[in-house]
């Protein structure tokens, strides 16, 4: 990650109405910290990568990128969000009192063409209708890997959690979104 975008996407961290959360920004290639401006936050850990991922490319390399944080985390619950998105401010409060029963959640997101993943319709995962808008419990599911594919690594980490569990949940609010 670096770009600008992720100002925006930490503010949206930053305005979530309930404070029991933590992030790990990871910026892949970078040795440094871009901007001098990024939030200084007690909950908020900034580790740097060699270069795994390419700009531009969908064929794993974001996974790859995202199991460095997975490695990391501590924290009960292991969700993701891009450096080009945000979450709502409900976000960690609903997983916390509403959601926190199964063991994972996949949140509707909001494209900015208005398209809506998983459709308001779906009530399975398929291939196709997900993305990364989701958040699992690792005390519950222990740590789950991103695997280097071809395409589909969203789609492929859920079948690896559908694999552990029959307890979750499609969410019916939108609480991510894609590319503000």
């Amino acid at each position: 990650m670096g770009r600008r975008s992720l100002h925006t996407t930490l503010h949206s961290l930053l305005q979530q109405t309930n404070p029991n959360w933590k992030a790990i920004v990871i910026f892949d290639g970078i040795k440094q910290l871009p901007y001098t401006t990024l939030p200084q936050d007690d909950r908020i850990s900034y580790l740097f990568s060699e270069k795994i991922g390419r700009f531009g490319l969908t064929n794993g390399e974001s996974g790859m990128v995202r199991n460095i944080g997975i490695k990391a985390a501590t924290t009960e619950w292991i969700g993701f969000l891009d450096d080009d998105d945000t979450i709502a401010p409900f976000y960690v409060h609903a997983l916390l009192t509403k959601y926190h029963v199964h063991d994972f959640v996949v949140w509707r997101m909001i494209y900015t063409n208005r398209v809506v993943l998983p459709p308001f319709h779906a009530n399975e995962l398929a291939f196709g209708n997900v993305g990364i808008s989701f958040c699992y419990n690792q005390y519950r599911l222990g740590k789950v890997y991103f695997k280097h594919n071809s395409g589909g690594e969203d789609f492929d980490f859920l079948k690896d959690l559908k694999n552990r569990t029959s307890n979750w949940k499609i969410t019916h609010e939108i609480a991510y979104r894609v590319r503000h």
